[in-house]
């Protein structure tokens, strides 16, 4: 069969022919419907320091957002038959571990990371874990099962830890990135009187605004002059730090309104620096780490809001190539001006 290997470490990755892998007793070998491109699989493709820390040995298949049907299923399967149609949750949990006897098995301490520190799915046939699939419904297009994963990063960050109480709250994104967009629209799904999304990038910020943003600002043109007005200096109920960076950091919690909350889900190396500690203790902010989703919960906040037509994710995704063509899809997540949303891949 075909896959999409990382042959080497170093920057892209190639079309290999492989052996269909035979599942394991506790496994389920899936055959891919839609894969779909994150943003650290690009990281990977491009071998940068981010992507060194996850893949240490080669070769390895990539990917780790996925729709697809159950062909094969192992001998202690017991809740998954074949010709289920599945996804999966990417975090492959032990269920042992202090964070996994306290529902806390997205931040396991000894799981693997599906795609990232194991085989994943840019492939004909691959094999999932039982415990970490997650059956879909049969009515759900492809593509949209496809990135529930990063849809559910989405509604973890603009949820936080599911008081859903984003009623009549004014929410700020920082990032627009295909999840950033996504949190758009899960912020107006859940009530938000205010959407507004910081960016850079022109056609990003339009799918942002088909996502349901109020308003798509562009970085470096008086935003945080429109930001002060907008909310007469008192800042936001809720803030989505999703770009990743010192600067965006610091934004995210000068905005962040007195007892207000931000989501920290962009990813940097950099020292966390907050300035006047004692008056930060004082307002009251709270931050929220967000590191994958709430096993299950995310999922099953992702499936009511998907089922109950409140939620179009649709505009995100702007490309679709063939599995053998991923280069090309590749091509489409790092171009600059970055122009897509989520790449999908059709085997």
């Amino acid at each position: 069969m075909k896959a999409v290997v990382k042959t080497r470490k170093a920057p892209g990755a190639e079309l290999v022919d492989v052996s269909v892998p035979k599942p394991g007793a506790d496994e389920v070998l899936v055959k891919l419907i839609i894969g779909s491109i994150c943003g650290t699989d690009s990281h990977i493709y491009a071998w940068d320091s981010g992507a060194q820390v996850y893949i240490k040995n080669v070769p390895q298949v990539l990917g780790h957002e996925f729709a697809g049907t159950i062909v094969e299923v192992g001998k202690e399967v017991r809740k998954f038959k074949v010709g289920d149609y599945v996804s999966a949750e990417t975090h492959i949990y032990c269920g042992k571990c202090v964070q996994c006897r306290n529902d806390q098995r997205h931040i396991c301490e000894t799981g693997r990371i599906f795609g990232l520190t194991c085989n994943g799915c840019f492939a004909e046939y691959f094999t999932v874990p039982e415990r970490v699939l997650w059956k879909n419904n049969s009515q759900l297009p492809p593509e949209i099962a496809a990135i529930q994963e990063p849809l559910g990063n989405a509604v973890y960050c603009a949820l936080g830890d599911y008081d859903k109480n984003l009623e009549e709250k004014s929410v700020f994104i920082i990032g627009d990135g295909p999840t950033a967009i996504m949190a758009a629209g899960v912020a107006k799904a859940e009530g938000a009187r205010l959407v507004i999304i910081l960016g850079r990038h022109d056609r990003r910020m339009e799918i942002a605004r088909k996502m349901g943003a109020d308003r798509a600002l562009k970085d470096g043109q008086g935003a945080e002059e429109i930001v002060s007005d907008i909310t007469a200096g008192k800042g936001f109920d809720v803030v989505l730090e999703m770009a990743g960076s010192p600067e965006a950091v610091k934004l995210a919690l000068r905005w962040t309104r007195i007892g207000g909350r931000m989501s920290a889900f962009g990813i940097h190396g950099e020292p966390l620096v907050i300035d006047n500690y004692g008056q930060y203790v004082r307002s009251g902010k709270k931050i929220l780490p967000i590191s994958g989703r709430l096993i299950w919960r995310t999922w099953e906040e992702v499936q009511r809001l998907l089922e109950s037509g409140s939620l179009d994710v649709s505009p995100v995704i702007t490309h679709k190539v063939r599995l053998e063509e991923f280069e090309k899809g590749f091509g489409f997540m790092t171009q600059r001006p970055k122009a897509s949303g989520k790449v999908i891949l059709i085997p």
